[in-house]
C-alpha cells in the first residue's frame, strides 16, 4: 500500500489577506485568536526592526499598541483607536483599525501626525481671517466717529466767535460719536469675556420678565404689544445677567425692525425633558434670506451707520453657545422674523427665584 503524502499549508493565512496585507502602504500586521503576532507587512516590518521571529505576543513587539487595545473583551473585535507615542523626533499620532478575521484579526497603523499639524495650521490660519476680518471691522465702527469728530473740532477751532448754541451742539455731536467708540469699545470687551462669570440655578423666564419690565419703561416700545408664555419648568444653569443681554438684544431688533410699532411673542417650552426653547417672535418684515446665513457674524449689520456695531447677535450667540446651547433663526411662515433659543434644562431646584 502506497503511503499519500499530505502537504500542509504554509501559513494558517489565506494567500489573498497576506498579500492585502502586504499592499498596504501603511504597518499591517496580522493576529491569531490568542492575539500573538503571525505575519507582519513590510511597513510594519521596518518598524519592528526586521522579519518576524516565530509568534510573539502583541505586547511584545508594540507595547503601545498592546496596551491600547487589550482594554474591552473580547479585545480582538472591531476596533479603532488613538494613540500619541513619544519618539526621538517627537510625538507621533496614530490610528489604531483593529478588524477581526477568521481565526484572529488584522490590525492597521495609519500615521496622522501630518494630518494633525496640516489641521492645527488651518485652524491657526482660520483664527487669522477671523481676527483680521474683526480688526478690519472695528476700524470702519471707530473711522467713522473720529472723523465725525475731528471735523466738529476743526469747525469748532476755525470760528471762535461761534454762539453758545451752536457751540453747545458741536460738543454735544462729539460727546455722541465718542459715545459710539466707547460703545463699540464694551461691546468687544464683553464679547472676549463671555464664559468668565459665575453660575446658578434659576427659571431662565425670569430673565426674560427682568428684560422685558425695563423695556416696557422704554418710551421706544409704547407701541410696541408685549406677550410672555412662561413655563414653570424651564430651569437652567447659567449667568442670569448675561442671558437677560441676550434678551435684550432680540427685543430691541425687533422693535427696530417693526420702527416702534408691532407685536412680539415670547413663549418659553420645554419640548423634551433635557432641552428648553424660549421663542421670540415679531410681526415686522422679517429678514432677507440673503442675510440669514451671517447674521451672527460679528459687525455685519443691516441697520443705517450710527445705529448698529452688529455686535448684538454676535454676543448673544456667543453667550448662549458658552451656556451650551444654540440659536436658530428663520423668517415665520406667517410673516416676522422668529428666533428661538435653546439651552439645556436643569432639574431639581434653583437657586435665584
Amino acid at each position: 500500500m502506497t503511503a499519500t503524502k499530505i502537504s500542509m499549508p504554509r501559513s494558517p493565512v489565506p494567500d489573498a489577506v497576506l498579500a492585502f496585507a502586504d499592499a498596504l502602504p501603511w504597518p499591517a500586521m496580522l493576529l491569531d485568536g490568542e492575539g500573538r503576532v503571525v505575519h507582519l507587512n513590510p511597513a510594519a516590518a521596518a518598524r519592528a526592526g526586521g522579519k518576524l521571529r516565530g509568534r510573539p505576543p502583541l505586547e511584545q513587539l508594540f507595547p503601545e499598541y498592546g496596551a491600547a487595545l487589550r482594554g474591552n473583551e473580547p479585545w480582538l473585535g472591531e476596533r479603532e483607536t488613538e494613540l500619541t507615542r513619544e519618539t526621538p523626533l517627537g510625538p507621533v499620532h496614530e490610528r489604531l483599525w483593529l478588524r477581526p478575521l477568521s481565526g484572529g484579526a488584522c490590525l492597521v497603523v495609519a500615521d496622522e501626525t501630518r494630518m494633525r499639524e496640516l489641521e492645527a495650521t488651518d485652524a491657526q490660519t482660520a483664527r487669522l481671517a477671523s481676527l483680521g476680518f474683526m480688526l478690519a471691522g472695528v476700524c470702519h465702527e471707530v473711522s467713522n466717529p473720529l472723523a465725525a469728530i475731528y471735523s466738529m473740532v476743526q469747525i469748532l477751532q476755525a470760528n471762535p466767535g461761534l454762539s453758545p448754541e451752536t457751540l453747545e451742539k458741536g460738543l454735544a455731536n462729539i460727546a455722541a460719536n465718542v459715545k459710539r467708540i466707547l460703545d463699540v469699545s464694551k461691546r468687544l470687551s464683553d464679547f472676549s469675556r463671555v464664559g468668565d462669570a459665575p453660575r446658578s440655578r434659576f427659571a431662565v423666564d425670569m430673565v426674560v420678565e427682568e428684560a422685558l419690565v425695563v423695556l416696557r419703561q422704554d418710551h421706544r416700545f409704547a407701541e410696541i404689544e408685549i406677550s410672555h408664555r412662561p413655563d414653570p419648568e424651564s430651569v437652567v444653569l447659567g449667568n442670569p445677567g448675561q442671558l437677560q443681554e441676550v434678551f435684550f438684544n432680540l427685543f430691541i431688533n425687533a422693535m427696530q425692525a417693526m420702527q416702534g410699532r408691532g407685536r412680539i411673542a415670547v413663549v418659553t417650552r420645554h419640548p423634551v425633558p433635557e432641552r428648553v426653547e424660549v421663542e421670540v417672535r415679531d410681526n415686522g418684515p422679517g429678514i432677507p434670506p440673503e442675510h440669514l446665513p451671517r447674521l451672527f457674524e460679528p459687525f455685519f449689520t443691516t441697520k443705517p451707520v450710527g445705529q448698529g456695531s452688529g455686535l448684538g447677535l454676535s454676543i448673544s450667540n456667543e453667550i448662549v453657545h458658552e451656556h451650551g446651547g444654540a440659536i436658530r433663526v428663520a423668517n415665520h411662515p406667517e410673516g416676522g422674523a422668529c428666533f428661538v433659543i435653546e439651552l439645556p434644562c436643569v432639574r431639581g431646584g434653583h437657586d435665584d427665584l
